[in-house]
């Protein structure tokens, strides 16, 4: 690794404790006066910062690019996922497993099968490849919904019950959703074969001359 990359990579670490420490200094004011959640936040960062603005780093020139994102992806993942289970009152599946026995049992694999019947006949994508998309898409983004459950406006506007509820879904259904996904790649590659994997060929491309 060349210095000038790991120059970029501890100034992204630094930025990226700043931003943090500065959104819980100013949280508040971020929420209730300019009503910037904390990812359009990071989002603004990144986009000010990224070689399109100011060009103070690139993560392009990091590595395998799809390798630094599902490796950041998973990190804020586990990150929320902690935050969320620590936000809920102990025992709360056990408590409330009607309501998300629901969510997650009824309204999820609804929106599920939905969500792929309109890939496939949108996108006509086939009906593996749709199937895939529509478990992609489906879940609730942890991240996104402590934004709606968390802080003063929450607390004022939405009822605790909701806002517990919300956030106990969004934990659960990365899971189920995780089963559901992998359970359609293996059943395409035990039906198809490995070829048949969805998006296979989308990563397979033929080189041009």
């Amino acid at each position: 690794m060349s210095e000038s990359i790991s120059a970029q990579i501890n100034l992204a670490l630094a930025v990226f404790g700043g931003l943090v420490v500065i959104y819980a200094l100013f949280s508040r004011f971020f929420k209730e006066r300019l009503l910037i959640s904390d990812p359009i936040l990071a989002v603004l960062v990144g986009i000010l910062l990224s070689p399109l603005v100011l060009n103070w780093f690139a993560p392009s020139n990091w590595g395998n690019q799809e390798i630094i994102l599902l490796e950041a992806a998973r990190i804020a993942i586990a990150i929320q996922l902690m935050s969320t289970a620590l936000r809920l009152p102990s025992g709360y599946p056990f408590r409330h497993w009607r309501g998300l026995g629901v969510l997650l049992g009824l309204i999820m694999p609804l929106m599920w099968l939905c969500r792929s019947l309109l890939a496939y006949l949108i996108l006509g994508l086939s009906v593996w490849e749709a199937l895939l998309l529509g478990a992609v898409i489906t879940p609730t983004d942890p991240v996104l919904a402590a934004t709606i459950v968390t802080g003063a406006f929450a607390e004022q506007n939405l009822a605790k019950q909701i806002r517990h509820l919300l956030s106990a879904e969004s934990g659960a259904n990365i899971e189920q959703i995780w089963a559901i996904a992998s359970l359609i790649i293996f059943t395409s590659v035990f039906a198809h074969g490995i070829t048949a994997v969805p998006f296979t060929k989308l990563h397979h491309q033929p080189q041009s001359e």
